[in-house]
C-alpha cells in the first residue's frame, strides 16, 4: 500500500502503561523484533506524564494536546445529566476538539479504534470504534450485541461485531503463552487465569477491528488504535514479574512471572500487523501514557482511596516514531504527552493550537517544518464530527461499564442512593480537577477546590494534604502549617472512628463467615467473605492506621519552604535591600517552564539536556 505523492500518513498506535524498563530487556534478548525495526529507523524516547495519572484524563490529553482544565476529562466516571445515577466518563464531557476533530474539519479521513474515552462513537469523516467495543457482557453461549453508540458508522457493527473475541474462545495453546503452567491452577480458588484470558481476549477484539477497518477503508489519513492490555496486565501480574520480591509468594511467582512480558511480545506481534497495513510511506507514532514501576518499586500496599491502582504507575512513558522524513537511530529528549497532538499537527501541515499546552517534536524531522499557529481549533468553526450537545448514553450501558470499573478497582462501589452516588462522583472530579490544576501550576485555583472539598469531608486527609501541597506551591508558609496541624487533628479522630467500624465490621463478618483458627484469619471464612467486603474493610484499616512517614513528610516539606523563605528574605536584605522573588514566583515560573518543554521535570526525562 503506498500513499500518493506529498500526503502524509499517520498510525497512532497507544499502548497504555508500557514502559521502556520493561521493553528494554526484551529488545536485547530479540524478542520484540517489530518494534525494534522501528527504533532501528526512528526515534525514540522518554514521554513524560501528568498528575494525576489516571488514564481517561491522559489519553484525552495525548488526544488534544491540552490539561484537563482545558479539555474536561477529570476521572473515570461521572453523573449523568440525564437520569440522575453514575456513568463511565465519555467524550460527552469533553469540551475541546481532539486530533481527529481537528482532521476532520481540514477534511481528512480518520480510523479510531478503542480510544479512552471514546463512548459514544464521534460521527467523524471515517469509522470510530468505542472504548465498549470488546468487553464481553454475556456468557459464550448467550447473545452478546454490540452496545448502543459503540460504532461509527452504525453500518458497520453487522461486519465488525463477530470480530470481538470472548475469553472462552481461547484455547489452551494461546493461554499456556502466557502461563506455561496453566493445567496446575486450580481455576476454581484461582480466578488469575480467567483475568488473564479476559484480558487478551479484549485486547485482541480492539486489535480485529482495526485491522479489519484498514483493510476495508485503506484511504485513511489518520489510524489511531489503543490498547490497554498492558495496563491491566501491569496492575494484574506485575507483582510477579522478575526478579521476585521478598513479599511475592513463590508459588504465585512460579505460575504468572511470564505473564507481563508475554503480554508484552503480544503487542509487539500486533504492532507488526498494524506496520504491514499501514504500508512503508506512513509515519508512526507509539506512545504510551505512563509507565509501570517493575523493579523495587513496586509498591506492596495501594493507597486507601479511589483509583488507587495509579500508585503502581511510573511518571514516564514511552514515545518512538518512525516514516518518511523521521530521523534514524536517534534519541528524543523532553517530551511530553501533551505534545502528541500538535507534533502530530505539524506531520500533516496544519496549524498548533496557541491555546495547547504541548509543543511540536520538531527535533524528530530529518527536516524540521516551519510551524504555523492558531489561536484555538475551537474558535475555528467548521465540521468537526463531535456529538451534538443533546447526545446522551444508554443507561443500562452505561450501568454495564460502572461494574467493569468497580472491578478493575479505578473506582469505588457506587452508593445504593443514587443522590449521594452522583455527589461522590461529583466531588472525585473535583479532587482530580484540583490536582491537574496543581500539577499545572495554577496552585491559587488548586488551594480553592481542595479547600472547599476538605471543609465538605474533613475525614478525607488527601484532600488536605494535596491543600498544604498547593499552599506551598503558592509559597504561603504559615497557611501551610496551619493545614498541618488540622491534618493531624483530623486524623487522629478519622482513626478513631475508623478502628469502631473496623472492629464491628469483622465482628460482624465472624457471625456471617465463621471460620478459619490462625489469627491471621481473623475467626472468619475468607474464602466466603465477597469482593465488596474485602474493599470496604480494605477501607476501613486504612482509614484506622495513621501513615507516621507521610506526616513526617509533610513536616520537613512545611520545614523546608520555611527555611526557603527566611533565607531568601535575609538574602535580599544582605544585597542592599532587594528581596528575592517570592517563592510562588519561582513556582510559576518553574510550571510555565515545563508547559514549554524546559522544566526539571522534562529534562529529567530527556536525560537531562535542557530543550
Amino acid at each position: 500500500m503506498t500513499e500518493t505523492s506529498g500526503r502524509r500518513r499517520l498510525l497512532l498506535v497507544g499502548w497504555d502503561a508500557a514502559d521502556w524498563k520493561v521493553i528494554s530487556p526484551l529488545l536485547d534478548r530479540g524478542l520484540m523484533p517489530h518494534l525494534a525495526g522501528v527504533l532501528e529507523r526512528g526515534v525514540m524516547g522518554n514521554l513524560a506524564t501528568l498528575s494525576p495519572v489516571l488514564s481517561p484524563m491522559l489519553w484525552t490529553s495525548i488526544a488534544t494536546g491540552k490539561r484537563a482544565y482545558k479539555h474536561g476529562i477529570h476521572g473515570f466516571a461521572e453523573p449523568d445529566p440525564h437520569t440522575g445515577t453514575v456513568r463511565p466518563i465519555t467524550n460527552l464531557s469533553r469540551s475541546t476538539k481532539a486530533l481527529w476533530n481537528i482532521l476532520n474539519q481540514a477534511g481528512k479521513t480518520s480510523l479510531v479504534v478503542g480510544w479512552w474515552p471514546r463512548s459514544p462513537a464521534e460521527p467523524i469523516r471515517g469509522a470510530m470504534v468505542s472504548n465498549h467495543f470488546q468487553a464481553a457482557v454475556a456468557p459464550l453461549d448467550k447473545p452478546w450485541p454490540l452496545r448502543p453508540g459503540t460504532v461509527h458508522p452504525p453500518e458497520l457493527a453487522e461486519d465488525l461485531a463477530p470480530l470481538r473475541v470472548h475469553p472462552h474462545e481461547l484455547d489452551g495453546d494461546l493461554l499456556r503463552l502466557f502461563v506455561p503452567r496453566a493445567p496446575e491452577i486450580d481455576q476454581k480458588q484461582d480466578k488469575r487465569l480467567e483475568t488473564v484470558a479476559k484480558i487478551i481476549a479484549e485486547c485482541s477484539g480492539v486489535h480485529a477491528a482495526a485491522t479489519h477497518l484498514m483493510e476495508r477503508h485503506p484511504d485513511w489519513d489518520l489510524c489511531a488504535v489503543y490498547y490497554d492490555a498492558i495496563d491491566h496486565f501491569g496492575h494484574g501480574f506485575m507483582r510477579y514479574h522478575p526478579p521476585r520480591l521478598d513479599w511475592v509468594d513463590e508459588r504465585d511467582f512460579e505460575l504468572y512471572h511470564n505473564v507481563l512480558s508475554a503480554g508484552y511480545l503480544y503487542h509487539d506481534m500486533m504492532l507488526g500487523r498494524l506496520l504491514e497495513l499501514a504500508g512503508p510511506e506512513a509515519t508512526l507514532i507509539l506512545v504510551s501514557d505512563h509507565g509501570f514501576h517493575p523493579d523495587h518499586l513496586r509498591p506492596r500496599e495501594l493507597p486507601n482511596e479511589p483509583a488507587g491502582p495509579a500508585a503502581e504507575h511510573r511518571q514516564f512513558g514511552i514515545f518512538a516514531a518512525a516514516g518518511p522524513g523521521i530521523r534514524r537511530d536517534e534519541l528524543v529528549f523532553g517530551a511530553s504527552l501533551l505534545d502528541v497532538t500538535p507534533t502530530a499537527l505539524s506531520l500533516f501541515g496544519l496549524p498548533v493550537g496557541r491555546d495547547m499546552d504541548g509543543r511540536a517534536l520538531t527535533d524528530i524531522y530529518q527536516r524540521p517544518p516551519t510551524l504555523e499557529y492558531v489561536d484555538s481549533w475551537d474558535a475555528i468553526a467548521g465540521e468537526d464530527g463531535r456529538h451534538p450537545p443533546e447526545t446522551s448514553m444508554d443507561a443500562v450501558d452505561a450501568q454495564e461499564a460502572i461494574r467493569q470499573l468497580v472491578d478493575l478497582g479505578y473506582i469505588e462501589e457506587p452508593d445504593e442512593d443514587l443522590a449521594k452516588a452522583a455527589e461522590e462522583t461529583a466531588r472525585e472530579l473535583r479532587y482530580n480537577l484540583a490536582r491537574a490544576s496543581a500539577d499545572g501550576g495554577r496552585h491559587a485555583e488548586a488551594a480553592a477546590l481542595l479547600s472547599e472539598l476538605w471543609e465538605g469531608c474533613p475525614q478525607e486527609s488527601r484532600f488536605g494534604v494535596h491543600l498544604l501541597n498547593a499552599q506551598l506551591g503558592l509559597g504561603d508558609v504559615p497557611a501551610a502549617r496551619a493545614t498541618l496541624e488540622q491534618l493531624k487533628a483530623r486524623k487522629a479522630a478519622a482513626a478513631r472512628q475508623g478502628a469502631q467500624e473496623l472492629r464491628e465490621a469483622l465482628e460482624a463478618l465472624r457471625e456471617q463467615h465463621p471460620g478459619g483458627t490462625d489469627s491471621e484469619q481473623d475467626g472468619i471464612d475468607w474464602a466466603a467473605v465477597s469482593d465488596q467486603d474485602k474493599r470496604r474493610l480494605r477501607r476501613l484499616r486504612g482509614r484506622a492506621g495513621t501513615n507516621v512517614r507521610a506526616f513526617a513528610f509533610l513536616e520537613g516539606s512545611v520545614l523546608h519552604r520555611d527555611a526557603r523563605t527566611a533565607a531568601a528574605a535575609a538574602g535580599g536584605e544582605r544585597g542592599g535591600g532587594h528581596r528575592a522573588a517570592p517563592l510562588r514566583h519561582l513556582d510559576d515560573d518553574a510550571a510555565a517552564a515545563r508547559r514549554r518543554g524546559g522544566g526539571a521535570d522534562r529534562r529529567a526525562a530527556g536525560g537531562g539536556r535542557e530543550q
